[in-house]
C-alpha cells in the first residue's frame, strides 16, 4: 500500500482534477443559466477547501490515523479507489453536460427549468450526487483513515439530504417530476426492468 506522500498526491490529483472540470463546466454553462448568480455556493466551495486541506495533509501529518495495509492486496484496494474516483468523474461530467445550465450547488428551480431524463438522468435521479459519493468512496479507498471515513460518511448524510430537499422542491414546483420520480431511481441504477 502507498502511505503518506503519494496519498496526499493521489488525494490532491482528485480534488484538482474534480475543480478543474467543475471549473469549465460552470463556466460554459453558466452563460445560458436564465436564474441570477452562478451555479457556484461560495460558502460550500470555501468548505470544501478546508475538507480537501485537511485530507491532503493527513497522510503527512497524522499517517497514524490511517490503515496501513502492508499485505500486497492492500494496493488494489488503492487501485479499486483510483477506478472509483474516475469512474465517478466520468459520471460526473456525463451528468452535467446533460443538465447544462440547470446545475447549481444549491437547491433551486430556475426559470424555464424542466425534467431532465436524458443521459444517466434516464437511469438514476440524481446522477451528480451518486458521483460526490463514489469521488468519497475512492477517496477513503485510495486513504482509508478516520479523515476520509469521516469525509464519505459527511458526503452520505448531506447529499442524501440535499437529493431529498431537492425532490420536495421539484415535486410541488417542476410538471412532470412526480411521474419521472415514480419510475426512476434515486441514486443507482436498476439492474433489473420493471414491469
Amino acid at each position: 500500500m502507498l502511505l503518506g506522500i503519494p496519498q496526499s498526491v493521489a488525494t490532491l490529483a482528485s480534488i484538482l482534477l474534480f475543480y478543474a472540470m467543475d471549473f469549465i463546466l460552470i463556466r460554459r454553462y453558466d452563460k445560458q443559466r436564465q436564474a441570477s448568480g452562478s451555479g457556484r455556493a461560495w460558502d460550500f466551495t470555501l468548505f470544501i477547501f478546508i475538507m480537501v486541506a485537511v485530507l491532503v495533509l493527513q497522510p503527512i501529518l497524522l499517517p497514524s490515523i490511517s490503515l496501513q495495509i502492508n499485505e500486497p492486496w492492500g494496493i488494489w484496494i488503492q487501485a479499486v479507489g483510483t477506478i472509483t474516483i474516475l469512474s465517478a468523474l466520468a459520471l460526473h461530467i456525463w451528468s452535467r453536460v446533460h443538465l447544462q445550465h440547470f446545475y447549481a450547488e444549491r437547491v433551486e428551480v430556475q426559470p424555464g427549468h424542466k425534467v431532465i431524463d436524458t443521459g444517466p438522468y434516464k437511469f438514476m435521479r440524481h446522477p451528480v450526487i451518486t458521483s460526490f459519493f463514489g469521488i468519497a468512496t475512492g477517496l477513503f479507498l485510495v486513504n482509508p483513515a478516520l479523515t476520509t471515513l469521516a469525509a464519505l460518511l459527511y458526503t452520505l448524510w448531506d447529499f442524501t439530504r440535499a437529493a431529498q430537499q431537492e425532490e420536495d422542491l421539484l415535486t410541488k414546483t417542476l410538471p412532470g417530476y412526480v411521474d419521472y420520480a415514480r419510475r426512476t431511481p434515486r441514486f443507482l441504477p436498476r439492474l433489473w426492468r420493471s414491469r
